[in-house]
């Protein structure tokens, strides 16, 4: 007998034992983009919670990465079996109870049928419980007796779709329970209303989801709109269950009443937990989770009296995304386009990704979350770090239980335990934990020296060449990935001083010097097919020169050579100087550049013009781009015609971006009122609860060599597509953004970086004075001016610890540096050669200068 007739001869009578159609459809994840998100902030309880369209969808558990559910939702039909609406496809509003809390009101209802449902969504932070408080309302005249009020869950435990196991469980003293378990996860659902009883059989079923569970039941095929299915199990699949709640008295016009959806490491315990969680206290329950977040809140600085509800919220998502046990922090609580992907896709964003927890734990560091960020510089070096060398390279790793690895490597991205999931290695992440140690200072950083200088010594063996840059899909020379590098040698060197080894300090400003000093020649195209054809690459694909000396590490190829990018997901095979993006704009960041460097202005104009949109949008100050592609040819994101991302499609706006653009806007224009307008806009790009998506639908344009992007008909310019919301690292970027237009400043700019390179000043510490220096010198191209002396900052005479100068107004070379006030210091200068090798100046003794407390400016003329 076929499915269809076995399902066709059960209809209209309720059975019992065993579902048929096992193992049933191929498990999918749920949606990705939220409208909430939650966990207790403080509290055992380890229930990390989403909600799609009003209903709680994702629900993690033990861990932030490991999903326990993805759906958990009413299925609401009238009493005459005329209509049954599912709840997450109606009208919704979703809003938090306290503006400093991450409890959540939702509404759902279709006014049409009569119907509304509220709920109060939080967790018990006492127990791994997640509690919804609901009120079921009948409508212009209607009675609770007129509907049929239905509830579905759909397990997806152990972070899997296939192989979950779920029953009716019965409950001494109290009613059954739909339960579900696979390996050592399990779950238990509980109501304070009973469930409905016919002819003598509870109205709960357990079956395999599109052949024999409650959706097909009351939605599928030629379902009579009324439950007939009462399965007392489904075994080893894809699994969903029912229950048909009994509302009591039919002539109320609402109903009050409780869910529990309890964990445990089997049925039993959850049921426990389930039903502890329900016979407690749950206004006491909601107070404690409450509260927990209220006080996480107060502990966060309010910015001046700047910060707004979008701030504390991007504070508190980010903190939902904080696993309790281990402190590490995924990317997001979600699949990309994740009814579309299934269990094959077992990382979706809850992932670690060493480069997002950098920007996220770096923005709560700047919002006064000292412990969250210490905690993850923590885990980044004692879990994540690698700590041998196995496998010939990346995704080559034969006979390696835990994937490629080397000595102080970051994996590309990994669970939360450290377990690596991709096998990439990707150089900017191996440079920002020691940037996220280094923002903390010597309390942080010091204790932590011998695994910085493991990460320190990788970069220098395998950069700056990257096997993925930060967009994950290609080799070669980035400017966003460099920038990266050379800001963490700097921080490193200055780490290493700190702790006594000048040796290894100078190993590490010798390799940033002249990454920074060549950050053009190996980047920086002149014969580009945009513009005056001068402006930084995506990146430079080229493989290294090779060989032992210094120039090994340089590309084989420059800018200007011809090379073919493949650009992933596809994106085609693309001449890289046709390839643009935003990541020269990290060497800003990093403080690797000076804002108004030429360079960065002549690929601000290309960038805006190739990948920039304005998008109107409303109480926005008028900005001639506000919103800007990731790349031209990109091709993650939704098919033009608004199917899901499957290994291709075309690429929209990224939010992120825009922050990035407000942070250099105020880095550029010297205050924070240059980021206003961008922090306005990017307000706009929220959901209407607030979250900051990955991406939002641009306005249909062809971008050049005719890669045409499509907002489909229904999706409006400036709304989230699919792909996920909230995404932590936009969220970490408004926090950012926020403090940084406050401070009137770059807040989280490197100071080791920028300091170093004459992008940044620096003000001196008590009993110090700021030296101007600017020295009149002739150089071959190639050399680099440098001063040292007898002072710490100076380097103490080591010409690998000596200063660089900046060579922007050649021949006048300027730098400077904080000195003790009132000293009379030696100092001297220097040219080194492209292969590290010294000249000094050409001088009887050493140059003496003795600065005042107020500062002083040196005008020097240099000769050989």
């Amino acid at each position: 007998m076929g499915l269809a007739l076995l399902a066709g001869s059960l209809s209209g009578a309720a059975q019992a034992g065993e579902a048929f159609g096992a193992p049933g459809l191929t498990a999918v994840r749920g949606p990705a983009a939220k409208s909430f998100v939650g966990v207790a902030a403080e509290g055992p309880s380890r229930v990390y919670f989403t909600g799609y369209r009003g209903v709680v969808s994702e629900v993690f558990y033990p861990a932030v990465d490991t999903q326990a559910a993805v759906d958990l939702q009413f299925l609401v039909g009238d009493a005459g079996g005329g209509f049954v609406d599912e709840e997450k496809r109606q009208d919704y509003r979703v809003q938090r109870l306290h503006p400093r809390s991450m409890s959540w009101q939702a509404q759902t209802g279709n006014a049409a049928h009569h119907w509304r449902i509220s709920k109060r969504i939080f967790t018990d932070p006492a127990r791994d419980a997640l509690i919804q408080r609901v009120t079921f309302s009948a409508l212009d005249g209607r009675r609770v007796g007129d509907f049929r009020l239905y509830l579905l869950f759909k397990p997806y435990l152990d972070n899997a779709g296939a192989g979950n196991s779920a029953a009716t469980l019965a409950r001494a003293g109290g009613d059954a329970a739909l339960a579900a378990s696979r390996n050592q996860r399990a779950s238990a659902l509980l109501s304070s209303l009973p469930w409905k009883t016919q002819n003598g059989r509870r109205m709960l079923s357990s079956g395999f989801v599109g052949l024999s569970d409650g959706w097909t039941d009351l939605l599928g095929g030629a379902a009579d709109k009324r439950m007939d299915w009462t399965f007392d199990s489904a075994g080893n699949g894809n699994v969903a269950q029912m229950g048909w709640l009994d509302a009591g008295d039919p002539r109320a016009t609402s109903v009050s009443f409780d869910v529990v959806l309890g964990f445990g490491a089997s049925q039993g315990q959850a049921l426990d937990t389930a039903a502890a969680a329900l016979g407690g206290d749950l206004d006491a329950a909601q107070r404690r989770y409450d509260a927990g977040w209220q006080a996480y809140a107060a502990g966060l600085s309010d910015q001046g009296g700047s910060a707004d509800d979008g701030y504390y919220l991007a504070a508190m998502t980010l903190k939902t995304m904080q696993d309790k046990a281990s402190g590490a922090m995924v990317a997001g609580l979600g699949t990309p386009w994740g009814a579309t992907q299934g269990d094959a896709n077992a990382g979706g964003y809850h992932l670690v990704w060493p480069r997002d927890l950098f920007k996220f734990a770096n923005a709560l560091l700047t919002a006064g979350d000292r412990a969250t960020a210490a905690r993850v510089t923590d885990y980044l070096f004692n879990t994540l770090q690698q700590r041998r060398d196995c496998g010939a390279a990346e995704y080559d790793a034969a006979g390696c239980p835990d994937g490629f690895s080397r000595n102080g490597r970051f994996p590309q991205n990994a669970w939360v335990s450290g377990a690596q999931y991709w096998q990439g290695t990707q150089m900017d992440e191996q440079a920002m934990p020691i940037l996220l140690a280094w923002r903390q200072g010597p309390a942080v950083y010091s204790p932590l020296w011998p695994r910085i200088k493991l990460a320190a010594d990788y970069i220098l063996n395998a950069g700056p060449w990257t096997y993925q840059e930060r967009w994950e899909e290609n080799s070669g020379y980035s400017p966003s990935t460099l920038a990266a590098q050379i800001a963490g040698l700097a921080a490193a060197a200055d780490i290493a001083r700190a702790n006594g080894d000048d040796a290894s300090a100078a190993r590490y400003l010798s390799a940033a010097d002249y990454w920074q000093q060549n950050v053009d020649a190996w980047t920086f195209t002149r014969s580009g097919g945009f513009g005056d054809g001068r402006y930084y690459l995506r990146l430079n694909p080229s493989a290294r020169a090779g060989g032992a000396s210094r120039a090994g590490q340089a590309p084989a190829l420059g800018p200007d050579t011809p090379q073919t990018l493949e650009v992933k997901n596809g994106g085609g095979s693309r001449d890289a100087r046709r390839v643009v993006d935003g990541g020269f704009l990290e060497l800003v960041r990093m403080g690797v550049k000076r804002a108004d460097d030429p360079t960065v202005l002549a690929t601000l104009g290309i960038y805006d013009a190739v990948l920039g949109q304005r998008l109107e949008l409303p109480g926005v100050p008028a900005l001639p781009v506000n919103a800007w592609f990731r790349y031209n040819f990109d091709g993650y994101g939704e098919r033009n015609d608004g199917g899901d991302f499957a290994g291709s499609g075309v690429g929209r706006l990224w939010p992120i971006f825009t922050a990035e653009r407000g942070i250099y806007e105020i880095a550029r224009q010297g205050g924070g009122a240059a980021g206003q307008p961008y922090l306005a806009a990017l307000k706009q790009l929220a959901t209407p609860e607030g979250m900051l998506p990955e991406q939002v639908w641009p306005h249909s344009a062809v971008l050049p060599d005719g890669w045409a992007v499509e907002t489909p008909a229904g999706k409006r310019a400036g709304t989230p597509t699919g792909s996920i919301a909230p995404l932590s690292w936009a969220m970490g970027e408004y926090i950012s953004l926020l403090a940084s237009i406050r401070a009137g400043r770059v807040v989280d700019l490197p100071e080791a970086a920028c300091a170093r390179y004459y992008a940044c000043r620096v003000q001196p510490k008590a009993g110090e004075a700021t030296v101007e220096i600017q020295a009149a010198a002739e150089t071959s191209w190639g050399q680099q001016l440098y001063v040292t002396g007898a002072a710490r900052a100076l380097g103490n005479w080591n010409t690998d610890l000596g200063l660089p100068a900046d060579a922007a107004a050649y021949p006048l070379w300027k730098t400077r540096v904080n000195l003790p006030a009132g000293q009379r210091i030696e100092y001297k200068y220097y040219r080194k050669n492209a292969d590290g090798s010294v000249s000094w100046e050409q001088r009887a003794g050493n140059r003496v200068l003795q600065a005042p407390a107020g500062g002083l400016t040196l005008n020097d003329q240099v000769n050989w």
